[in-house]
């Protein structure tokens, strides 16, 4: 992509799955030089090696990674954002992307702090002593809450939930919070906001660079059990086209859309027996036969667990279990058509890339793969 602009951009959260990504796909198209990272760490050079291998686990070129140098890397924390203010490089920066966040899907008593306060910190510093010409702040298509009807298609709408009955983690509720108070306290930033919907996977390198989520799937097929009826769909987007899109947003000279959900959509969206299929399909298997069971219920499995999925801890994957479950029930998918009218083309459906990302990781234990998300 050709771009007429030199200032930098401040890209936050690059040691993550998806500003990992973004970083990437920044330097695929020859946008490396502009990059200023913002990244924990006791000194640039670690934080810099922290970095350079986050982004050669996503595929980053070589010759790219050699060109990163630890003067890209603005060294500071969410929890100190605001130790930014007099780094001189900010008078260069036209574009801010901020993926950082504590994404858990846990209470976490900071989560407020990290995901709301600190956003607006950042957002207002910039506005102060940057040329900011666009804020680009990832939130969460979930930030929509399950007051909504199960399998409803969600509309894009800046109106959202604030009571946290409302959210089923409190995730996404600070992220709902982020977004309202972005407008409310900073009305002059240019801000877009992107809603991905649940990120699974890399279309190129599968699950290897992160199997986040990726392994309830396998779960549910080990255990022969699921929550939501197989014929209904979950809506998936791989990272690198997700990377590619906020990419987009940040970089075309004429950007017209303020909020946009970056997700399958219903028609891309697959039902959860096609994505067994294609599982069973990896393995060699037949599609599994699955009992559904309610939410309360779900304690009837711990045998099973210790059973089929013998290296996981039972109480912990039957808590991961409840929190996905919650999610899957609800069967939303996240209207897309302004994304479509941006410009930025559909994703590929989970089932054309869920055989590799199995392929990617079949040599790894649930366990293994569940620590991306439940440490």
């Amino acid at each position: 992509m050709t771009n007429e602009h030199d200032d930098l951009i401040l890209l936050t959260g690059a040691t993550g799955f998806l500003g990992g990504a973004v970083a990437v796909e920044l330097m695929r198209q020859r946008q490396g030089a502009r990059l200023l990272l913002m990244v924990r760490g006791a000194d640039a050079a670690g934080a810099h090696a922290r970095v350079t291998s986050q982004l050669r686990r996503l595929g980053a070129p070589e010759e790219a990674l050699r060109r990163l140098r630890p003067a890209q890397i603005l060294l500071a924390s969410l929890e100190q954002v605001e130790s930014i203010a007099g780094d001189a490089r900010l008078a260069r920066v036209g574009v801010a992307i901020h993926c950082a966040a504590h994404a858990s899907f846990t209470a976490h008593p900071a989560m407020g702090a990290l995901n709301v306060d600190a956003s607006i910190i950042l957002a207002r510093l910039l506005q102060r002593h940057a040329p900011l010409r666009r804020f680009v702040y990832i939130g969460t298509a979930m930030a929509c809450g399950n007051r909504q009807a199960a399998g409803s298609d969600i509309p894009e709408s800046a109106a959202l939930p604030l009571d946290e009955r409302a959210h089923l983690v409190t995730y996404t509720h600070s992220k709902a919070v982020c977004e309202l108070l972005l407008r409310k306290m900073a009305p002059a930033l240019p801000l877009v906001v992107l809603r991905p919907s649940i990120v699974v996977g890399h279309t190129r390198l599968g699950c290897a660079p992160s199997a986040s989520i990726y392994w309830v799937f396998r779960a549910w097929r080990a255990l022969g059990a699921s929550v939501a009826e197989l014929q209904q769909k979950i809506d998936v987007v791989p990272v690198d086209w997700c990377a590619a899109a906020i990419a987009a947003a940040a970089l075309r000279p004429e950007w017209k859309h303020d909020l946009l959900h970056l997700s399958a959509g219903a028609q891309r969206s697959c039902s959860f027996a096609d994505i067994d299929a294609e599982l069973a399909r990896a393995a060699g298997e037949s599609p599994g036969a699955y009992g559904i069971l309610p939410p309360e219920r779900l304690g009837e499995l711990l045998p099973r667990i210790r059973e089929r999925l013998p290296d996981c801890n039972p109480r912990l994957m039957l808590r991961a279990l409840r929190l996905y479950g919650g999610f899957a029930r609800l069967g939303y998918t996240f209207d897309n058509r302004a994304t479509q009218e941006a410009g930025i083309p559909p994703p590929p459906p989970l089932t054309r890339y869920i055989g590799l990302c199995a392929q990617s990781v079949a040599h790894q234990p649930v366990s293994q793969q569940m620590a991306w998300d439940f440490k």
